[in-house]
């Protein structure tokens, strides 16, 4: 089932719990002019799911699946890309669950307390023309879910999956109206677990369970309107579950993962107050070359945005230590036009005016 509606002006994920409390099998029935506190999530009761307490261990491949108990999850990958002549392009690919009610298995799969949403875009660097679609459906066999051996998130005929028997490599799949992407990705680093062994202190009123798997060896072929291309480059993947909500003084976030020519990786994301602006929350680390993770204390590191494009921060100065960095925006319109607003692309990272990496950038609430 796909659908299509207008669209708001609220972040991404964390808002994602009351927007799909919103959603029934009849997409015409899907509201998008509540008020905005219900958007925010402050009507929602939580309470009955499965709560992120840092008591889980992750452990894999089990944790590539689904959390049905934990209200909130996604699947998200970003990849840079380019054709042996070095033209660039970047990809997303996202795939959200929402558990409608604490107890969400029936018998009949047709009766599913669960519901998916599957983002999909593509960004041609060279044609600054960016591309994206939706997608949405109650879980089923034959219209969307995730198993877990082998592993698959699926929303219709958009997936994520495993090749072999072992989690990766990955084949990322998908049609869309005016492109597609037909993508092999191979893991080269070790999981890295966000926070405190994948226990991702968000504020004091949330947190999730969050890894990633970066710097993932990605080859294919990419499809815009009747052109084909041959692509290889680097894809990031992050995984996230929770029952936790955006707190009403948050007004949204910023995210950043970003891949160095020196064999680096570098993640920092921040809530941002609503009141103030202050990104208090800010967190940070270093993926080094041979996978070893490290933190970066919140107070040796700072980004503030120094250009904007419409209400979005297109280029960021980004300090770390004694060191300077620009991340900027390919292009500038990289907005994802679809039912919840938000800004999604491919980025460089400069240092003294030289590209020294690239990446992607998440914006919600701005």
């Amino acid at each position: 089932m796909s659908a299509t509606t207008p669209r708001t002006s609220l972040g991404l994920a964390l808002y994602l719990p009351v927007f799909f409390s919103l959603v029934s099998c009849n997409s015409s029935n899907i509201q998008t002019d509540s008020d905005i506190a219900e958007w925010l999530g402050e009507t929602v009761d939580s309470s009955q799911f499965a709560q992120v307490d840092g008591s889980h261990e992750l452990t894999f491949p089990t944790d590539h699946g689904p959390h049905d108990d934990y209200m909130t999850e996604w699947w998200y990958i970003t990849s840079v890309l380019k054709t042996d002549e070095g033209r660039e392009f970047g990809v997303q690919f996202t795939i959200f669950r929402r558990a409608l009610t604490p107890d969400p298995r029936s018998e009949n799969s047709w009766d599913s307390g669960q519901v998916y949403m599957a983002h999909v875009a593509l960004s041609d660097v060279s044609r600054r023309k960016h591309y994206d679609e939706e997608r949405i459906s109650r879980e089923h066999p034959e219209l969307a879910g995730v198993s877990t051996k082998p592993f698959r998130a699926f929303v219709e005929n958009w997936s994520v999956s495993s090749i072999s028997s072992e989690f990766s490599p990955l084949a990322l799949r998908f049609q869309a109206d005016s492109f597609a992407v037909d993508l092999r990705m191979s893991q080269t680093k070790p999981i890295v677990l966000q926070g405190e062994d994948g226990y991702s202190i968000k504020s004091s009123e949330h947190a999730s369970y969050y890894y990633s798997i970066p710097r993932m060896a990605t080859e294919g072929s990419l499809t815009v309107g009747e052109s084909s291309y041959q692509v290889h480059g680097l894809s990031w993947m992050d995984r996230e579950w929770s029952s936790g909500l955006l707190g009403r003084q948050y007004e949204g976030w910023y995210w950043f993962a970003l891949s160095l020519e020196d064999g680096r990786d570098l993640i920092f994301f921040s809530l941002r107050d609503r009141d103030t602006g202050i990104d208090a929350n800010r967190m940070a680390s270093w993926i080094e070359a041979n996978g070893t993770t490290t933190p970066i204390a919140r107070d040796s590191w700072s980004v503030k945005p120094i250009r904007y494009w419409n209400q979005w921060p297109v280029e960021w100065e980004l300090s770390i230590g004694n060191s300077r960095f620009d991340v900027v925006a390919k292009f500038e319109n990289q907005e994802m036009d679809t039912r919840i607003s938000y800004w999604e692309g491919i980025v460089d990272i400069k240092k003294d005016s030289t590209v020294v990496g690239s990446g992607y950038m998440e914006l919600t609430g701005y």
